[in-house]
């Protein structure tokens, strides 16, 4: 080969080493090495004066987004779904570049903090504008901040609000005025930080002395004490300026096993817990309470299609819309709890929960599968656009309603 060929053809192998036509001698490919994510734009928001505006100008993809709210971890590309959603494995505290990008692809609809998200209102603060630039259609944030040992802000290090005793302690003063203070107070203090919505106030009746995972989270054991200081609750949480959500409906006092951990039940029929469970969810209702989150306990007494609350348009559709006459946002429970994730895929559960009558997916065992569930069922008519419209109107009239959207 004369020589000007041959230094041609030793300049193409060279180049092409370089851009990895050929792969690479030793260590990883080129296609094993993680990518340099860079810091993608902020996202173009789709304006709109109202709620119904704003639905008029969204893709279907982002109708189905707004469905899910979710923990940050559950958008980070690093981690498995099963260590996105382990409540004890390290939380996100900034928004990296790849999470960035993973948001754009799914457009939640809000967010879900806990404690170790959490380390100043700064940093707080920081995360929640970089969430936001990487979403078109406004983020809510929520977190569950009950009062006592069952919060996320309060005792926190690096956060200066007030402790505050627990909702027993609350209930047996008998005096709602003092129901309604803790709300106004942890309402005040979680708008100053950012959220919109709290998980809060239990509304549960605690009447199960072998119950593990309420306890002093609810006010009373009897059921119109409950409710009298569930009401004030609301109107606490509302003059605070944050939106509140009652649960764990149909009530989770009665029963000795935690959802948490597995399936969980209670025996009493629908009429048994119209004279006592369902007192409080009532009064809650009554006095405009923002949401209801439905729980994952089995009522084979009270419906007859054998699920848990959260997957039955029986307890959903018939029973809370219905007969109860709740017309705003229905929440499940975490859906990435044992009580689900034991019998069901997070696209079974996802699609579930939905075609049940929820509005709110949350927190699904896997994001991804659950979003994708959910957007080919649209695709494909098994849920329709105006099924899918209805739970997104909602989403979008309570953003409206604290601020998100005018």
């Amino acid at each position: 080969m004369p020589r000007k060929w041959l230094a041609l053809a030793l300049a193409i192998v060279i180049a092409a080493g370089v851009l990895g036509i050929f792969g690479s001698r030793g260590g990883s490919s080129p296609a094993q090495e993680a990518p340099v994510q860079e810091e993608p734009g902020a996202l173009e928001p789709v304006t709109a004066g109202n709620a119904e505006e704003l639905l008029d100008k969204l893709t279907t993809e982002q109708k189905v987004g707004q469905l899910f709210f979710v923990r940050p971890e559950a958008l980070d590309p690093n981690r498995t779904p099963e260590e996105a959603e382990d409540p004890a494995g390290p939380g996100v505290t900034q928004a990296d570049p790849a999470l960035q990008n993973t948001l754009q692809q799914y457009p939640v609809g809000g967010f879900v903090l806990f404690g170790k998200n959490l380390e100043s209102p700064d940093q707080l603060s920081q995360l929640m504008d970089t969430l936001s630039r990487n979403a078109a259609v406004p983020l809510l944030f929520s977190v569950e901040e009950e009062g006592g040992a069952a919060t996320q802000v309060a005792g926190r290090p690096g956060f200066s609000v007030p402790t505050l005793e627990s909702l027993a302690d609350i209930g047996a003063t008998g005096d709602p005025a003092q129901a309604q203070a803790v709300g106004q107070t942890i309402g005040t203090y979680l708008r100053e930080l950012g959220f919109q919505l709290d998980f809060a106030p239990v509304a549960d009746v605690n009447t199960n002395p072998n119950n593990t995972v309420i306890g002093d989270r609810a006010f009373h054991s009897d059921p119109e004490q409950a409710a009298m200081m569930v009401s004030a609750a609301v109107d606490g949480f509302h003059q605070g300026g944050v939106a509140c959500t009652l649960k764990h409906f149909p009530g989770h006092g009665d029963t000795a096993q935690d959802s948490h951990y597995g399936y969980a039940s209670s025996d009493k029929t629908w009429e048994e817990m119209r004279t006592c469970e369902l007192y409080p969810f009532q009064a809650g209702i009554a006095a405009g309470a923002d949401a209801v989150m439905v729980s994952h306990i089995t009522t084979p007494n009270a419906t007859s299609d054998g699920l848990p609350a959260s997957l039955s348009y029986e307890m959903i559709t018939e029973k809370l819309r219905g007969e109860l006459r709740f017309q705003r946002l229905v929440v499940t429970d975490s859906l990435a709890m044992e009580a689900i994730t034991d019998s069901y895929s997070a696209a079974e559960a996802s699609l579930m929960a939905f075609q049940a009558g929820a509005d709110v997916l949350l927190m699904p065992a896997d994001l991804g599968e659950a979003y994708d569930a959910l957007l080919a069922a649209v695709q494909d008519g098994t849920i329709s656009q105006e099924r899918l419209d209805e739970s997104v109107l909602r989403i979008l009239q309570l953003k409206e309603n604290y601020g998100l959207i005018s």
